[in-house]
């Protein structure tokens, strides 16, 4: 067995909205891994009970990686063994310099989600999670409350969300702030230590297993940092370009199943 951990992207790497199932191939392949004594676990931008609900109808168990890596949990017993997020304050600013370019703002605190505004971006995402949100004033809401968000999002136009992920990480370079388009549509604005990369550090350490021992892929932008580490960075072959070019490597494609492709090349 050449990689002892193996973490994987949900959307577009291991299941898809809104199915939202892992085909049984790939089932397979993963317990067959984890009879072995692998690890498997399972990284996300997704809010933590909507990804924690398909992991469980797909019988898959361990530790889960959500809100882009601001929480690690247990799937089965839903213990958090990590949180992080953005503070009350850094929120609210982020919220200030991205209103302007007028986009829809959601954030995340624990397991509810509020919108500023219902559209029918918001519908969309909504019935792509399986979770229902709140509409308020996002801000006055943070603020007033002392939230701590795990994640910030905005809903809109593709070409507007890519411009704004650009221009905003120059802005707070720097500054512990990261922004991606983790999906179309939809940009993320997380707390850059809680990243999807210091997730695969976190699980390897928890576990005790070297970085070199450790595969990740994933299939979008807001796994550029998933797979750009010491270990072995994996790209689907039908995901994003900007992704491919910080590959080692680029496998089949999502519809070959590339979860259960990669674990019988290395694993199995």
């Amino acid at each position: 067995m050449k990689y002892k951990l193996f973490i994987s992207d949900y959307d577009g790497t291991l299941g898809v909205a809104p199915k939202n199932d892992i085909d049984a191939e790939t089932l397979e392949a993963i317990r067959e891994f984890k009879a072995k004594g692998g690890i498997f676990a399972v990284c996300s931008g997704r809010e933590t009970s909507s990804i924690t609900r398909i992991c469980k109808d797909s019988g898959l168990d361990g530790l889960l990686v959500s809100f882009q890596g601001a929480r690690i949990s247990d799937i089965v017993s839903g213990k958090y063994i990590f949180e992080g997020g953005l503070d009350a304050k850094t929120a609210v600013k982020v919220l200030n310099d991205v209103e302007r370019e007028g986009l829809v703002p959601l954030a995340y605190a624990r397991e509810s989600f509020f919108y500023e505004k219902f559209n029918g971006y918001i519908d969309v995402y909504e019935k792509a999670i399986r979770l229902k949100g709140f509409e308020t004033d996002v801000k006055k809401h943070i603020a007033e409350e002392n939230i701590k968000t795990s994640k910030i999002c905005w809903l809109g136009e593709d070409s507007l969300v890519n411009k704004v992920a650009e221009e905003m990480n120059e802005v707070y370079k720097g500054k512990g702030v990261k922004f991606n388009s983790g999906a179309k549509n939809l940009l993320e604005a997380i707390n850059e230590k809680c990243s999807k990369g210091a997730a695969v550090r976190f699980l390897a350490n928890y576990y005790g297993i070297s970085l070199e021992q450790v595969i990740a892929v994933g299939d979008s932008t807001n796994d550029i940092d998933l797979i750009s580490g010491s270990w072995h960075g994996v790209a689907v072959g039908d995901g994003r370009e900007e992704l491919k070019a910080v590959a080692d490597e680029v496998t089949v494609p999502f519809k070959d199943k590339p979860v259960a492709y990669l674990l019988k090349k290395y694993c199995i």
